[in-house]
């Protein structure tokens, strides 16, 4: 899996990125971009709100710099370091991101964020932007593919996007600094040593900031890399370098075979509900039922949900603390879902997470492994008060690859999200905006218009 030299592997990606023009790119990819870069401000501009962004504006503004850059959702603005910091947290802060592949690499605010600050400190047009976002995207998702999806093997702890977000943003920026190919590896190669992460802080405010932090290691990277400040050459692929220190047995052909003609980003997909990505298929699986049989909650007596070995490892918590623990637990979310009848933002709000007939069915909630199920896949069994039971299999959930949000749906999260911020009429302008990004001639409107 390894036979191709470190330094093709580098040339060749790093070529890449400095080649690639948009307009050249399949029509289907070009829209998948756009999707993606759609989904992700609406995501940093919801998420503007969330305490955890509001803590890390406060606590950081101290340390401001010069106002280069927008703070969506804040009308105000910060320097070019900090301003993808805080957006890249928003981004994350609701767990509301894209998603690639069965590793859930969420790499979109990441782009959005580090390109967007960028933009605003040197002119890109709309057709320069998307090339870049592309770029980025690609290369975050064949990293992903070299490092930990099979058959490469990955110590399944690492945040993927806090590993591997950093490289693929600082060589995205780097295209529209209009960084040439030596100065793109040097990027690469600070980002590479940047790269941080750990799935153990889900349910903390640091598992939203590893996000932030990818973007600002992107930006940090090009803006010195464009300044002559150098890395190896072997940074990716070397023998200690960053493939072989985070793979437990890396895959660098995944990062080159097909490079131009098949693209990974069209797998990208986008979440309905606010929580970790595993808990999507329970939450459907309940809706159904609530729609199919007219149930309230007070009339469940028990829940049995069969889930998949990524559900039961990172969203077994059946009494979460706070809001920041109610993202990544199952049980509260099919919960939310059987009294509201919904699962969006305000379902994951502390009051709901303290209710008292929440916490009832939370911990009438069961649990067990499957381990032949899919992530996007459930099985669950509603027992009610009168006796009834009522049974769901849920094969591919509502956001999976096989079940995918429309362009229509995309919008109408991006507008919900967007509006408690903003406003609803600067919303549906702004999300106009983003779907039109490729014709602008200068991208930095839109982000004083995500002000």
């Amino acid at each position: 899996m390894n036979d191709v030299p470190d330094e093709q592997v580098t040339q060749e990606i790093v070529g890449f990125v400095s080649d690639l023009r948009a307009e050249q790119l399949p029509a289907a990819v070009r829209h998948a971009c756009t999707r993606s870069f759609v989904d992700s401000v609406g995501c940093m501009v919801g998420g503007s709100n969330h305490p955890v962004v509001s803590r890390a504006t406060a606590t950081l503004s101290e340390f401001f710099g010069p106002a280069q850059a927008s703070l969506f959702g804040q009308a105000t603005r910060a320097d070019l370091l900090h301003a993808p910091l805080i957006n890249g947290l928003a981004g994350a802060a609701y767990s509301f991101f894209d998603s690639y592949s069965a590793a859930h690499l969420h790499a979109g605010v990441v782009h959005a964020a580090a390109l967007l600050a960028s933009s605003e400190r040197t002119a890109v047009s709309g057709a320069d932007f998307l090339s870049a976002y592309s770029a980025g995207m690609e290369v975050a998702c064949r990293l992903t593919k070299a490092i930990a999806l099979e058959p490469a093997e990955a110590d399944i702890g690492w945040s993927i996007g806090g590993i591997v977000c950093g490289l693929a943003s600082a060589l995205a920026v780097g295209r529209i600094l209009g960084l040439d190919r030596e100065r793109l590896t040097w990027a690469l190669g600070i980002a590479a040593s940047g790269a941080a992460g750990t799935r153990a802080e889900h349910g903390t405010m640091t598992a939203a900031l590893i996000f932030g932090q990818a973007a600002q290691t992107g930006v940090r990277a090009a803006v010195l890399a464009s300044d002559g400040f150098t890395s190896s050459p072997r940074s990716l692929g070397g023998k200690h370098g960053y493939a072989r220190m985070f793979s437990r047995k890396p895959n660098l052909e995944a990062l080159i075979e097909d490079l131009t003609t098949t693209y990974e980003v069209t797998s990208t997909t986008y979440k309905p509900f606010p929580t970790d990505i595993a808990i999507h298929p329970g939450i459907d699986a309940m809706l159904q039922l609530k729609d199919e049989h007219g149930f309230v909650g007070p009339e469940i007596d028990r829940v049995h949900v069969t889930a998949s070995d990524l559900a039961t490892t990172f969203c077994d918590r059946p009494d979460p603390a706070d809001e920041l623990e109610a993202k990544f637990s199952l049980q509260h979310w099919v919960a939310a879902a059987a009294v509201h009848g919904k699962a969006q933002l305000e379902q994951g709000r502390i009051e709901v997470v303290k209710d008292p007939e929440i916490k009832r069915l939370r911990a009438a909630v069961e649990m067990t492994t499957d381990p032949a199920l899919e992530w996007d896949a459930t099985e669950m069994t509603v027992e009610l008060k009168d006796r009834r039971r009522l049974e769901k299999r849920i094969e591919h959930c509502i956001g999976s690859p096989r079940c995918p949000m429309s362009d229509g749906d995309v919008e109408a999260k991006f507008i919900a999200q967007a509006e408690v911020s903003i406003g609803h009429e600067r919303a549906v302008d702004l999300v106009q905006t983003c779907w039109n990004v490729e014709s602008l001639p200068d991208v930095s409107v839109l982000a004083r218009k995500a002000c």
